[in-house]
Order: structure tokens, then C-alpha cells, then sequence
């Protein structure tokens, strides 16, 4: 495994040790509440992980096609981590807009990782 990616994987064992343990109150809906932006910190960092890793690894910006499939393993990710709360682990329950703000988290990271760095020599193929 490419050094780069540690960070990724570091950050999505510790999303799924949160994803697994027991003991979280009975859900509700609430699109805003603190927990759907915790859900969506935790999987926009582990996406943009992803990405910055992909970075560094093949040395260039990530390409729309990349990206996408790092937003969709990482969405899928989200559900299957509800589906396993739900049915698996005692005192927890998948909940829809947990889904949803997983998703929000990476379609966030794919966005931020879109916007060009203004750090020197991360200007593109551009000589000066």
C-alpha cells in the first residue's frame, strides 16, 4: 500500500471503530442537527483523504472520473456503515439522513478538492 493512502485508511478505521460501537440514543430526522455535521466531517475528511492520497501518488490533480468513484466508494461506504449500526450492532440504528449527510461530506470534499491550489508549483502544467 502507497504511504499516501495511511492517512485515508487511519481515518476510515477510526470512522468504522465510531460506526461500530454501541450505545447511540434512538434517531430521528433532523437534516441539521450537530450529528448529520459530524457525519459529514467525518466522510468529507475521508474522502478528501482519499483524494489527497491520489494526489501524491500519481502526482497530478484528480480528474473528474477519480473523483467520482472516490465520492461513490465513499457514500456506499456511508450506507454500508448504517446498514451494519442497523442490524448488527445492539443499541444503534441506521438513519436515512445519516446516509444523506455522509454523502454531503464527500460531495463537499470532491468540491474543495476542485479548487485550484494558489501554492506555488500546484498552478497546473504552467511554466513561469
Amino acid at each position: 500500500m502507497n504511504k499516501h493512502y495511511l492517512p485515508a485508511l487511519l481515518w476510515l478505521i477510526f470512522v468504522t471503530v465510531l460506526s461500530v460501537t454501541p450505545g447511540v440514543p434512538l434517531p430521528k430526522f433532523d437534516l441539521l442537527s450537530p450529528d448529520k455535521l459530524g457525519h459529514a466531517v467525518a466522510y468529507g475528511v475521508l474522502a478528501w483523504l482519499f483524494l489527497w492520497g491520489y494526489t501524491r501518488t500519481s502526482g497530478r490533480r484528480v480528474g473528474w472520473k477519480e473523483a467520482l468513484v472516490v465520492f461513490l466508494l465513499t457514500s456506499c461506504y456511508g450506507v454500508l456503515m448504517e446498514l451494519v449500526q442497523g442490524f448488527l450492532i445492539p443499541g444503534r440504528f441506521y438513519e436515512i439522513d445519516d446516509m444523506l449527510a455522509n454523502a454531503v461530506g464527500a460531495a463537499i470534499a470532491w468540491l474543495v478538492n476542485r479548487i485550484p491550489s494558489a501554492a506555488p508549483g500546484r498552478a497546473g502544467n504552467r511554466k513561469s
